[in-house]
């Protein structure tokens, strides 16, 4: 336990590391600085995968609360790097890993289980690929939330004719939009597919009164407000602020739906 605990605040560290020299090439563009910053990201990204590694080999295919909020922080950090490596964004960077760092913040507070997270039915390779899923989808939605974000910034700045540096390392607002509404359509499908799994497993160990849990009406509220999204993306003719701010508002849902799980209101407390 004691190092385990040992190795987290190591990832803690450095991650924090990261952002440091992130935030000082962002405020004085610094070619150092911000290899730096990148080379803290990929060892951060390093450590958290060997965790899985020697995780999996006693606890798999659990995911334990514990586990689950740094398997979010490692898919963030995983998504952010590929995209950087094709695409280049430092201030995207940036934030996504600013969330990736505060959601591992949070993780501190939570003490690891070792045995007694999981009840026996739940412990099944259908639920793994369920939670892997969901996971999956929840990070695509807070990535597409920060890129968002970043077009409100862009957008009221270009409005105010603010031609500052903070306007000029930003992607073009174009981009920002395609990479957020990219993001969101992937996430959809990918929870989809997670609430088909979950329904199916909990309609043969739970029975039909699955579909009162909070979990599970969050869950669809989640799916609803980001088809909704897509629909208006597509078809409804929303675009630019509208859509941003949509996306921004849509992601409480996210935070709704976590906050559920782990406020003793739902048979997934386990995640």
């Amino acid at each position: 336990m004691f190092a385990e605990h040992w190795f987290y605040d190591f990832i803690i560290y450095i991650y924090a590391l990261s952002l440091l020299f992130a935030f000082s090439d962002l405020m004085q563009p610094n070619r150092p600085a911000r290899r730096l910053a990148l080379l803290f990201l990929v060892a951060v990204w390093l450590s958290q995968t060997a965790f899985f590694v020697w995780r999996a080999t006693k606890l798999f295919p659990v995911l334990t609360g514990f586990d689950s909020l740094m398997f979010f922080s490692w898919t963030l950090i995983t998504v952010t790097l590929v995209i950087n490596r094709f695409y280049k964004m430092d201030f995207f960077v940036f934030a996504a890993n600013l969330l990736g760092f505060a959601i591992s913040a949070v993780n501190l507070f939570i003490i690891p289980n070792h045995g007694l997270g999981l009840r026996e039915p739940l412990l099944s390779e259908l639920v793994f690929i369920h939670v892997v899923m969901a996971f999956l989808a929840y990070v695509f939605f807070s990535l597409s939330t920060v890129f968002a974000v970043l077009y409100l910034i862009g957008n009221s700045l270009l409005k105010k004719k603010k031609w500052n540096q903070t306007l000029r390392r930003l992607p073009s607002l174009g981009r920002l939009q395609l990479f957020s509404y990219r993001l969101n359509m992937l996430g959809v499908p990918l929870l989809i597919l997670a609430l088909i799994l979950g329904v199916i497993w909990a309609q043969q160990k739970v029975g039909g009164g699955f579909w009162f849990d909070p979990k599970i009406i969050g869950s669809l509220l989640v799916l609803a407000v980001y088809s909704v999204y897509l629909y208006q993306r597509r078809a409804g003719g929303w675009n630019g602020r509208r859509l941003a701010w949509w996306s921004v508002l849509s992601y409480f849902t996210v935070l709704g739906n976590y906050l559920i799980s782990n406020a003793g209101l739902s048979f997934h407390q386990w995640l």
